[in-house]
């Protein structure tokens, strides 16, 4: 299957860049009528070109100063750009500020087009040819041509046909390795369809009548039908246009900007842990200062953030450093996912930024310093082990996609090579654990017995890290010889009052008559008080119980008159005592508080002192 990769265009206003996708591909990108009246790029437009290196998506963005955002909205998903610079005018403004957003956002590979190369002379293809090459050099984005095109040039259209093939055959696509996340820019209906939305697919993978989640609301649906690239398909990839048919949701439930994923559990959160990086040449005016809030934009939406740098009081252009950033209102974010901070007066861009951490992972803000440093330099190691040192006590890690650049399964290997241990995204270093139940063990071994129900674990964890602590510990003394009676570890022999307890147990099965400490105490010849302690020991531990008064019966009696009222009831609707005494001879003194027990059970109703099953 070829690979697909979704290549946006960048430019000023009027540099041609719509036209060359309509030249390419024989889609008009700009589909609204107030843009072919005007001749301008408002919405993100759209269309696809198969190449013999990969099935290519086109992004067309507007170039209008005013319409930056939408610009940044739409970059979001770009794998290569189409660059485009007008002959004759060269590099503009708005060249430049699209430059800055395409290097924040990570692109590598990029096709610059010379366009309108029919009106241009020699000398201006030339001039702009070298002022393109001087704006590419040393950024990290590589031009793989620069080529002059004209429109009305069939020849020149197939050249960049071939340079944009040989551009997408160097992209690296996006991952599939992770769950599948699109990013909502349109929300329509179809008739005898449902509700549609149309996104990049930006991580992941997804086939028809799987479920995905609208992560702001929180809703599922099944996804009856996918297209891609205007055509039906039986499964989106990530890098490519696709177009969701969600027939669960009304076009009231989803909205642009929305997160459609198959992860119901990722997160959205009310602030981020960033690198951020001013833009070259910032003005004194425009640098970023320590608490000051500005406009963010992150995927498709705008959010005012309160930026807060744990050294710098000012970045200066150029400038780069970790902060954390307060957001007016919830966002949902991706580790490393880029972001574009606007200036106010003027507006626009100056500078950008990566996401590398969520508020809430980590509360300790003051000491999160060296993880987020570390998460900056992709040092996965050093991060996980300082995050150890800070949550000593524990980590509630997010959803991978958002705690790191890691796949779920090197997430696991990494973690496993560092000795941390992850319970359902909680996480603990397993020196600690060992360190608790060897100091638990010794005081076993030094008092001979450990209360299991009373072992205080030094801090807050989840049940089930208490639950695993807890069986590592009786698993432990199992092995070296202690015995665990559901409570207690203690050495594997019986001590001389379980002892006496057994035999007072013994005497109650033998004979149900001796019912209270006194008749024990006359059977057995140990004192009454022993009795009494024993009777308390037994109760305890379930083997035996007090119905009335100092009436103590064994359990092994109440289970058996249990199971017999049960099974008369059955045959004949009711029991009462007189019936019941017909298979225990015992006096009423005992069968009336057993008549009771059965109360208790759950299983009886008692109507004028006659029982009857609840459930028959």
């Amino acid at each position: 299957m070829k690979k697909s990769i979704i290549m946006g265009t960048a430019g000023h206003i009027d540099h041609g860049k719509s036209s060359l996708v309509r030249a390419l591909t024989g889609k008009d990108p700009d589909r609204l009528k107030e843009e072919q009246e005007k001749g301008i790029t408002i919405e993100l437009g759209y269309a696809g070109l198969e190449l013999d290196s990969a099935l290519v998506s086109f992004v067309d963005v507007p170039g209008h100063e005013k319409l930056v955002k939408t610009m940044i909205a739409g970059s979001v998903g770009f794998d290569a750009v189409l660059f485009c610079v007008d002959g004759r005018e060269g590099i503009m403004p708005q060249t430049r500020e699209h430059f800055n957003i395409l290097k924040t956002i990570g692109i590598k590979h990029a096709v610059a087009v010379l366009t309108k190369a029919d009106k241009c002379t020699a000398s201006e293809i030339e001039a702009s040819e070298n002022a393109v090459r001087e704006l590419f050099k040393d950024s990290g984005i590589t031009a793989e041509a620069v080529l002059a095109v004209s429109i009305y040039n069939d020849a020149s259209i197939e050249n960049l046909k071939n340079a944009i093939s040989e551009c997408a055959r160097k992209t690296t696509p996006k991952t599939q390795n992770r769950c599948y996340v699109l990013r909502t820019d349109r929300v329509f209906a179809v008739k005898g369809h449902g509700t549609v939305v149309t996104g990049t697919s930006l991580f992941g993978k997804i086939g028809v009548e799987n479920t995905v989640y609208n992560l702001r609301t929180g809703q599922k649906a099944r996804i009856k039908n996918i297209q891609v690239h205007d055509k039906p398909a039986e499964k989106s990839v990530a890098g490519q246009r696709t177009a969701l048919n969600l027939p669960d949701f009304s076009t009231d439930d989803v909205k642009k900007g929305d997160i459609i994923s198959e992860n119901g559990k990722i997160t959205d959160t009310n602030g981020i842990y960033a690198i951020v990086k001013a833009f070259d040449g910032c003005t004194d005016a425009e640098l970023i200062r320590h608490n000051k809030t500005y406009s963010l934009v992150i995927g498709s939406e705008t959010f005012e953030g309160r930026i807060i740098f744990y050294d710098e009081k000012i970045l200066k252009a150029s400038a780069e450093a970790i902060c954390f950033i307060k957001l007016d209102k919830p966002a949902v974010v991706f580790f490393n996912e880029p972001f574009v901070i606007r200036g106010a007066s003027p507006l626009h861009s100056i500078a950008g930024g990566r996401v590398l951490g969520l508020e809430q992972t980590y509360p300790d803000r003051r000491n999160s310093r060296e993880i987020i440093l570390h998460m900056s330099r992709y040092d996965y190691d050093e991060a996980i082990r300082e995050i150890m040192r800070v949550y000593r006590c524990g980590f509630v890690m997010s959803e991978p996609i958002q705690f790191s650049g890691l796949f779920r399964n090197e997430l696991a290997g990494k973690l496993a090579q560092l000795n941390i241990v992850n319970y359902y995204g909680f996480l603990i270093d397993s020196r600690m654990i060992d360190s608790f139940a060897e100091s638990s063990i010794q005081e076993l071994k030094d008092k001979g017995v450990l209360s299991v129900n009373g072992l205080k674990l030094d801090c807050s964890l989840p049940e089930q890290v208490r639950s695993d602590i807890v069986n590592r510990i009786i698993e432990t003394a199992r092995r070296m010889g202690y015995i665990f009676d559901g409570n207690m570890l203690k050495q594997n022999k019986k001590d001389p009052f379980e002892e006496e307890s057994l035999s007072v147990l013994a005497a109650m099965k033998q004979e149900p008559n001796l019912s209270n400490a006194q008749l024990l105490s006359e059977k057995t010849g140990l004192p009454e008080e022993k009795v009494g302690k024993c009777l308390q020991y037994l109760c305890n531990r379930s083997m035996a119980r007090k119905v009335e008064g100092n009436v103590f019966v064994a359990m092994e009696l109440i289970n058996s008159f249990v199971e017999r009222a049960e099974t008369e009831a059955r045959k004949s609707g009711e029991i009462d005592l007189n019936r019941m005494k017909e298979h225990f001879d015992l006096p009423r003194k005992l069968l009336i508080p057993l008549m009771e027990q059965l109360d208790k059970t759950g299983l009886f109703i008692n109507k004028s002192n006659k029982r009857v099953l609840k459930y028959k």
